[in-house]
């Protein structure tokens, strides 16, 4: 039967019938990544809390590895049928609840656009393929600015689930032909740990290659991470020899390895080459602090092995479950970055995991579900039945007071909008006419949206808004870097017109696409052609993206440069210019400077080199809930914006370029509305919505004419 794999010349045990007690150090280790794991998300503290994970994956490969190799060496045979029904009860009720559970609150949280996407996350995580869908975003030049989805911790299920899919049958094959050469236990073990050491060799050495080329892929993808559940497995398969170590060396690996851990989540930070070889830190000293407590004592290591520590660690999977929904569902309805605000949601992720666990994981988890159901089992749940009636009691007790306490709270106050720019008032002096009149229409409309309390009705809505594209659709199609420049199809103008204004810079560039085509197109002395790139930032040198596709894009504009000599060259780029894998993190004086490496190029066969400032507003508009307040979805002008601006400026100056600052299109006393009139300014945190393009068209228009460009 291929669900169960047996010897003919195995001994055959019975199955012992004591439950085997759990490890109070492996509980710690639990309690230690969970908490560690929950603090980076909800304190961003310690810089390296999301290494949680990988003491995670090693627990995971060495118990479950553990559990297969035994239920051979004591019966003779694996059975798959009841491996996987283990996995079942241990890991999909509890899951399936916190999913369901999401969804729901999404839905009347989330925008419909948002909620769609959480739906989709949710129908990958629920087959166990999470970390796929993360990848594939991640790495998708569209998506790897959206909101984070509240599910997106299950991608680390995604890989246990998937490395169990796949190891257990290479166990089942490797097993079966050493059955018909040798029926010595260690001999099996010697193989399935050959094997295991291999699997984590080739993981390892692919991660290394996949972290410097595609990291985010890396960081979700199994072939990545499979080597860190093959330590853990790998110590399983060694415990017999582990017997061997000294009592007295077990306390201090068992240190090393903790001290290890504690040094990892202070060490390691977003910007570590991860996941390896930086993960090897936190997977190895794991490994030691189980090393040390496999086939002997693990004495004096009290932070992993006191009560506490161990009941953090029983209920470790439902709160790693729940803690990330609460996070961003509650973060999308008020502000969890005040120290009380953010305590007590602590504190409400430890209640909710509590009665998780102990109403649905472990009762679950505890019954005959999917088991016989014989009489020696039904004895064994009546006392489980009792706790559980118990527990849910005093959830519905907690629940009634909750509610009875809210009932009898005394109404929130309705915030306030955001104070109106102040006004100057008429004087008995007849002012003079303004010189920018559209740009001062448009300060106008920002400043009446800053104070709106309510929203009005937008055209398009909100939800069409983020569900649209970057730019139009023709736009869209000359901005793709799979395909150089059709030239035709991305000019628009008078086609006989004696000017010509070129287009070059990345998605921001791609926005202004729109702007510019409707400013020049007024005017019939001027032609406007695009080059524009998603995803293809306009500089050289080697901290630039170095993907072949922008480096072909990049030279098709260089060459149209050269032959057009355009009279206007507008370069517009997003001020967080993404680098190349392993290089590290672009500063704002090397972005500037990979710039001025491609102008000084370029600028022998232009007119005039005008550089178009990006949109300064840094607020996701898709994580508004349908709980906000126009005053919630409020931008500012963060301080990068600022010293790209500067350092911009001082370039334009040093090359004789034209600097337009938009800030003005876009806020009002650093305070920048998601919507002006009645449209809506943004497509997602830093790209303007397609019809906010044509709406600042007329200042824009005004801004170059009184910088004597038009």
């Amino acid at each position: 039967m291929l669900s169960t794999l047996g010897t003919r010349s195995a001994t055959k045990k019975k199955p012992s019938k004591t439950k085997r007690a759990l490890r109070p150090d492996i509980q710690g280790l639990r309690a230690l990544a969970v908490l560690a794991v929950i603090a980076d998300h909800l304190f961003h503290w310690p810089s390296g809390g999301f290494v949680g994970v990988d003491v995670f994956f090693v627990i995971s490969g060495f118990l479950i590895t553990g559990v297969l190799v035994r239920e051979y060496e004591k019966t003779g045979r694996i059975s798959f049928v009841d491996f996987y029904r283990r996995r079942i009860k241990r890991i999909l009720p509890a899951s399936v609840l916190a999913l369901a559970v999401t969804l729901a609150v999404s839905y009347f949280v989330f925008s419909k656009s948002r909620f769609d996407m959480v739906t989709w996350d949710v129908i990958w995580a629920f087959f166990f393929a999470g970390n796929w869908r993360f990848a594939l975003a991640g790495t998708d030049y569209f998506q790897a600015d959206g909101p984070v989805s509240p599910i997106q911790h299950f991608w680390s299920l995604g890989v246990e689930e998937q490395f169990y899919f796949v190891w257990p049958w290479v166990m089942l094959l490797i097993i079966a032909m050493m059955a018909k050469r040798s029926s010595n236990g260690t001999a099996v073990r010697l193989a399935v740990g050959i094997a295991i050491t291999l699997i984590s060799v080739a993981s390892f050495a692919w991660a290394m290659h996949e972290t410097t080329t595609t990291p985010t892929l890396a960081y979700f993808s199994t072939f990545s991470r499979a080597w860190e559940l093959g330590v853990g497995a790998g110590l399983a398969i060694l415990a017999p020899v582990l017997v061997r170590l000294p009592n007295a060396l077990r306390p201090v690996l068992g240190w090393v390895g903790f001290l290890g851990i504690i040094a990892s989540l202070f060490i390691i930070n977003s910007t570590s080459i991860f996941p390896a070889p930086t993960a090897a830190l936190p997977v190895l000293a794991t490994g030691l602090v189980i090393l040390a407590g496999t086939g002997g004592p693990q004495r004096f290591l009290a932070p992993l092995t006191n009560r506490v520590s161990g009941y953090v660690g029983d209920i470790s999977y439902s709160l790693y479950l729940w803690h990330f929904p609460a996070i961003i569902l509650l973060s999308s309805v008020m502000d969890i970055t005040q120290p009380v605000t953010a305590i007590l949601l602590l504190a409400g992720i430890f209640v909710i995991s509590i009665y998780a666990f102990h109403l649905v994981e472990d009762p679950i988890r505890r019954s005959s579900w999917l088991d016989a159901k014989t009489k020696h089992r039904r004895k064994q749940r009546q006392p489980l039945s009792q706790s559980y009636k118990l527990t849910a009691l005093s959830a519905l007790m907690l629940i009634t007071a909750l509610t009875v306490a809210a009932l009898l709270a005394p109404p929130a106050q309705t915030p306030q909008a955001v104070s109106p720019v102040a006004v100057a008032k008429p004087t008995t002096t007849a002012a003079a006419p303004s010189q920018t009149p559209e740009l001062d229409k448009l300060q106008a409309e920002i400043s009446t949206a800053l104070t709106a309390a309510s929203w009005p009705a937008l055209t398009p809505s909100m939800d069409e808004t983020i569900a649209g594209g970057q730019a139009p659709g023709d736009v869209g199609k000359c901005a793709s870097p799979d395909n150089l420049v059709d030239e035709p199809s991305c000019t628009w103008g008078n086609a006989n017109a004696s000017k010509t204004a070129l287009l070059v810079g990345d998605s921001i560039s791609a926005t202004y696409a729109a702007t510019l085509r409707e400013t020049l197109g007024s005017d019939a002395s001027w032609k406007f052609v695009s080059y524009a790139t998603f995803g293809c930032f306009c500089a050289e040198g080697p901290k630039v993206d170095a993907d072949t596709k922008c480096a072909a894009r990049r030279a098709d504009a260089m060459e149209a440069i050269q032959r057009i000599k355009p009279d206007l060259l507008f370069v517009s780029n997003h001020y967080e210019a993404r680098s190349p894998a392993g290089i590290g993190k672009i500063t704002d004086s090397e972005r500037t400077e990979a710039v001025a490496s491609a102008l000084d190029k370029a600028k022998l066969n232009v007119g005039k080199v005008v550089l178009l400032a990006p949109p300064p507003q840094d607020v996701k508009i898709e994580e508004c809930s349908k709980l906000s307040k126009p005053a919630d979805c409020v931008g500012t002008v963060i301080p990068q914006f600022d010293a790209v601006r500067n350092l911009e400026r001082q370039l334009a100056a040093r090359i004789g370029a034209a600097y337009v600052d938009t800030e003005a299109f876009f806020c009002s006393a650093r305070s920048c509305p998601s919507f002006v009139g009645t449209t809506p300014t943004k497509h997602d945190r830093m790209h303007m919505s397609i019809a906010y393009q044509t709406k600042i068209a007329p200042a824009l228009r005004e801004q170059l004419v009184s910088l004597k460009l038009l």
